[in-house]
C-alpha cells in the first residue's frame, strides 16, 4: 500500500460503489466517513474501506484525493468545518447532480493549498443505501468532469485518470453551468416524465399488460423522493425550461391525435426516430 490516501464522505449507494470500484487505485489507502456507526462498521467489515468513521473531518484531514458523495447542502458546512484541515496539494471533487449553486457556495471556501474538480458518474439505481452499493455500478457509464476555472490540468488529468479506473467508458469535461443545462434534460426531465407516468395509473391494469417500453419509462419512478427533490429544486431553471419544451412537444401529439391528423402525427413520429438514431451517434 503506497502513501496515497483516499477520502470518501458519505457511505451510500454512490459513495461507497466508489469506494469498491476505487480499491486498488494508486495502492491507496481507502478512509471513509459517514454519519451512521453501524454503516461504519460494515463497510470496513465489507472491505469497501480499509477504515471507516463517523469524524468527517478526520476523513479530509489525511486525504490526498477527496470525495464528497453526500447531498450538495452537506458540502459547504463540511468545508466551512474543516477546511483549514485539509491536505495542501488535496484533490478534492463531489459526485452530486447538479453544480453551479454548490459551487457558488462552496468555491470562497475552499483554502488555496487544495484543488477542486467536481464529477458527476452517470449511473446509479433506484435503491439507496450501503446494502445496495455495486463494486461494478460505474463500469461501461458516462462520466462527467466539472472544473472550476481555479482547476489545474493535473488534477482534470487525475480525474480522468479515476474515471477510466472505475470502468467509466465516455467522459467529458464541461463547466458546471453546461453540465446543469444538459443534465436538465438528459437525467431531470427523464425521472419527471418516468414519475408523471406513475402519478396516474390505470386501475386496471397489471403486470401482464407490460413489457419493455413500460419497464424502461417507468424504471426510475421508484425514487429517492428527498434526494430528487433538493436536486429538482436546485437546477429549477433549466429544468423547467426544459420540461417546457416536453410538454410543447407533448401538446403536439395530442393535437393530431385530436384532429385525427395522420399526416402530423407521422411526421412527428418520424421527426422523434431521426433524433434518437442521432443521438446515438453523439
Amino acid at each position: 500500500m503506497s502513501n496515497f490516501t483516499i477520502g470518501i464522505v458519505g457511505l451510500g449507494l454512490m459513495g461507497a460503489s466508489m469506494a469498491y470500484a476505487l480499491r486498488g487505485f494508486r495502492e491507496a489507502r481507502l478512509l471513509g466517513a459517514d454519519t451512521d456507526e453501524l454503516v461504519c462498521r460494515r463497510a470496513e467489515f465489507a472491505g469497501a474501506v480499509h477504515k471507516a468513521t463517523q469524524d468527517a473531518g478526520e476523513v479530509m484531514a489525511q486525504a490526498d484525493l477527496l470525495l464528497f458523495c453526500v447531498y450538495a447542502h452537506h458540502i459547504p458546512p463540511l468545508l466551512s468545518a474543516h477546511a483549514a484541515k485539509l491536505k495542501p496539494g488535496a484533490l478534492l471533487g463531489d459526485i452530486c447532480g447538479v453544480k453551479t449553486h454548490l459551487y457558488q457556495a462552496m468555491e470562497p471556501l475552499l483554502p488555496g493549498h487544495v484543488d477542486y474538480v467536481g464529477v458527476h458518474p452517470m449511473a446509479g439505481k433506484e435503491r439507496d443505501g450501503f446494502d445496495n452499493a455495486d463494486p461494478l455500478l460505474y463500469r461501461n457509464s458516462g462520466f462527467i468532469i466539472t472544473p472550476l476555472p481555479r482547476s489545474s490540468t493535473e488534477s482534470i488529468s487525475a480525474m480522468k485518470e479515476m474515471a477510466g479506473y472505475i470502468g467509466a467508458t465516455r467522459v467529458s469535461v464541461v463547466s458546471p453551468e453546461e453540465h446543469d443545462r444538459i443534465i436538465a434534460y438528459t437525467s431531470d426531465l427523464m425521472h419527471i416524465a418516468s414519475a408523471g407516468l406513475c402519478m396516474d395509473f390505470h386501475p386496471g391494469m397489471n403486470v401482464a399488460f407490460t413489457a419493455g417500453a413500460f419497464r424502461d419509462c417507468t424504471r426510475v419512478a421508484d425514487i429517492n423522493a428527498a434526494a430528487w427533490t433538493e436536486l429538482l429544486l436546485d437546477n429549477r431553471a433549466n429544468t423547467v425550461e426544459r420540461l417546457d419544451r416536453y410538454l410543447a412537444s407533448l401538446q403536439k401529439v395530442r393535437e393530431a391525435l385530436c384532429q385525427a391528423d395522420t399526416y402530423a402525427l407521422n411526421c412527428l413520429l418520424r421527426q422523434a426516430g431521426e433524433n434518437k438514431r442521432e443521438m446515438l451517434q453523439r
